[in-house]
């Protein structure tokens, strides 16, 4: 009889222990679940900080799993990657998103995405190249004492609407530099060449003096140089027409240029590194779009 009893109370424990850990097995399987699936949801907001965090809950629930492994390393190396770019360290966030690109078995929704960055990427490194390539020329340009020519040049650039988007503000703020560099270059000459001219015709008539400095201070100058120096000479903008300066025939103020800036800041283009002019104009082609300035900003200058 005794025995009987001992059989029974051991299958009475085995069952419960059974239970037990089924129970908690089951219960684990379905907490891993629930964070894999919440990892997804995060990435499809791109919410990548909350993603790693579901993903590494998961991998507690379920030690060494590979899935869950290879989409928190794909979210990571994600990150480092967007992290990269807003650095501008470019070859860096090139090698991070072609990582995530060829993860197998991960999330396709970042394969995706990095594969749009990638083309992003590539397109922006060939601009850099290209930009460059031109700043040399017009450096070399003002160091043979070309102002006219270099600030020809950098017009190459400026004309560029992509050249004000933030991945080459460094190259826009050499670029600004240069064409103060030109312009006080061409002062100088221009100043030079004025007080040589009068010097040589001290003998004649104030009047003969006058016209013979005017003469030889253009003669010094190529006609392209003329024309630069006329666009560009004491100030860093274009000279304007009135009807440039306004907004719906009223003049934009300098309160409406500031404020432009903060937009324009806003959408991720560095307005301080632009013009006022350049400001006056986006806000001119804003409203002939019939676009608020944000939104114009976000598809024509960056």
């Amino acid at each position: 009889m005794k025995k009987w009893v001992w059989v029974v109370a051991t299958i009475v424990v085995a069952l419960l222990i059974g239970g037990y850990a089924y129970s908690n097995h089951h219960a684990t399987a379905k907490e891993y679940q629930a964070a894999m699936a919440n990892g997804r949801t995060a990435i499809q907001s791109k919410h990548y900080t909350q993603a790693e965090s579901y993903f590494q809950n998961a991998l507690k629930r379920r030690l060494n799993d590979k899935t869950a492994q290879r989409y928190l390393t794909q979210t990571q190396r994600f990150v480092s990657a967007e992290d990269a770019l807003d650095d501008l360290h470019f070859a860096s966030a090139q090698t991070h998103y072609q990582t995530v690109r060829d993860t197998k078995n991960g999330s396709q929704i970042l394969t995706k995405r990095a594969q749009d960055r990638l083309k992003q990427v590539k397109t922006i490194r060939s601009n850099v190249k290209q930009f460059k390539k031109l700043l040399t020329k017009a450096q070399d340009q003002n160091e043979a004492l070309n102002y006219g020519q270099s600030n020809t040049t950098l017009d190459e650039l400026f004309n560029n609407s992509k050249f004000r988007q933030r991945y080459y503000k460094n190259l826009y703020s050499q670029a600004l530099a240069l064409r103060k560099a030109n312009n006080a270059g061409q002062t100088a000459s221009l100043a030079s060449s004025a007080s040589s001219t009068a010097a040589a015709s001290s003998s004649e008539s104030s009047a003969t003096s006058s016209s013979t400095a005017t003469s030889s201070s253009s003669a010094s100058l190529t006609s392209s140089e003329q024309a630069a120096a006329k666009n560009y000479s004491g100030s860093n903008e274009y000279t304007v027409t009135k009807k440039q300066k306004e907004l719906n025939g009223k003049t934009i103020t300098a309160d409406q240029i500031a404020s432009a800036r903060k937009t324009i800041n806003a959408a991720g283009v560095q307005a301080d590194a632009m013009s006022d002019q350049d400001v006056r104009v986006a806000l001119q082609q804003a409203n002939k779009k019939d676009m608020s300035l944000s939104a114009y900003a976000k598809q024509y200058l960056q």
